[in-house]
């Protein structure tokens, strides 16, 4: 990711395309934790992006980039909410703020590193650990697959295996937002 950072600070679009396209979600989850209005959170987050590739030569790394993405998605859901919600300035400020703040930045950036976690697996995979935990059972994507049910148990082992090795120190790259 630091080579996309580099890339990105150098004017590379496409290290701004992935960027956005690796955030974007998270950045969206985040702002909704806060302000339930999907076209309100949509326009934040853009507005943020805009910032940071106007910004893009400040970032050295992506503990740098996550940090500012969370503060100023932060402080532009604040400034909305103070010019267009009175009524919930208060208690979300106080959220924004307070523990809340953090506990929505390390769910929001779990969900996003095992997300990516997800999609970094082979397709067959991938698909079968997204059944799996749509609630399907073994015999039931064995049939929609067309595979043998010891084929998606073998392979359900492997995926998670993968998964369980990718995201073994999650919380260690999440807690260095903080540091």
């Amino acid at each position: 990711m630091n080579t996309t950072i580099s890339r990105f600070r150098e004017g590379d679009e496409g290290a701004f395309d992935k960027l956005f396209h690796t955030f974007w979600d998270a950045g969206l989850n985040f702002v909704q934790s806060f302000l339930p209005k999907e076209d309100v959170g949509e326009d934040i987050v853009q507005e943020v992006f805009v910032k940071i590739w106007d910004k893009r030569q400040i970032f050295e790394n992506e503990k740098h980039f996550k940090a500012y993405f969370y503060r100023a998605l932060k402080n532009n859901t604040l400034r909305y909410i103070t010019r267009n919600s009175p009524a919930l300035e208060l208690s979300s400020a106080r959220s924004l703020e307070g523990d809340d703040f953090f506990r929505t930045i390390v769910e929001v950036e779990f969900n996003r590193e095992v997300s990516q976690a997800i999609e970094n697996l082979p397709k067959g995979r991938r698909e079968i650990i997204l059944k799996a935990m749509a609630g399907l059972t073994v015999e039931e994507i064995a049939e929609s697959l067309n595979i043998s049910v010891n084929t998606v148990k073998t392979q359900k082992k492997r995926a998670y295996a993968v998964l369980r090795d990718e995201l073994k120190d999650v919380h260690l790259r999440i807690l260095f937002i903080f540091v």
